[in-house]
């Protein structure tokens, strides 16, 4: 495999300590390209072949980082309640564009870990490179898959020199779209890319 490579591919994946099984997929998108897998997936992706089975072990370095003390914080009680809200030890939160786990609420503070939650593990992945798409059509069918999680059979892909229609789904995410249309114009090479969304009177019985 090589770097823009588009792969379906069956994982699972653990963390080595305890054995805990954190991922699994079968049939699923990638793209070898650093930014859009872990880092320690890049290389032994790249040394695979189509129906060839590995096992990959991944560093905290290479994974989800190592745990960094400095973001565990200490958070007033009053800034939960100005939004309504409780802490309670183990819920998630939301603050700064960062998600945090609340670890111990005492003395009017609130102790908050930002660490991602798989930060100083070691990750194992079976991996099996199922096809290679070559496919431009397929590409984008499968840019859907990764970004929305819904299936991508039903997409309609008109292609026009440099120019790219896709008819979606209505209420397709604002954002969502954006990814796909940079991907298709910096991955594939066109220059530009229209969205379809097609609306219909409800039938009537």
């Amino acid at each position: 495999m090589q770097e823009n490579d588009f792969v379906i591919v069956n994982y699972s994946a653990k963390v080595k300590e305890t054995n805990k099984q954190i991922d699994k997929a079968e049939n699923a998108p990638m793209i070898i390209k650093p930014g859009y897998l872990l880092k320690g997936l890049e290389e032994p992706l790249k040394q695979m072949n189509v129906g060839e089975k590995k096992t990959i072990e991944i560093v905290p370095e290479n994974a989800f980082g190592q745990r960094n003390f400095n973001m565990i914080k200490l958070v007033s009680i009053a800034e939960f309640r100005r939004h309504g809200t409780k802490p309670v030890p183990g819920m998630f939160i939301e603050a700064d564009r960062m998600r945090g786990r609340v670890l111990s609420v005492s003395g009017g503070r609130v102790r908050v870990d930002f660490n991602h939650p798989l930060a100083g593990k070691t990750i194992i992945y079976d991996l099996e490179i199922k096809q290679k798409i070559e496919n431009n059509e397929e590409k984008i069918k499968s840019l859907f898959r990764m970004y929305t999680k819904t299936e991508s059979s039903k997409l309609k892909i008109v292609f026009n020199e440099k120019t790219v229609d896709i008819e979606v789904p209505p209420l397709v995410n604002l954002i969502v779209k954006k990814k796909i249309s940079d991907d298709v114009i910096n991955l594939l090479g066109f220059e530009k890319v229209r969205f379809i969304e097609t609306y219909e009177k409800p039938k009537t019985n």
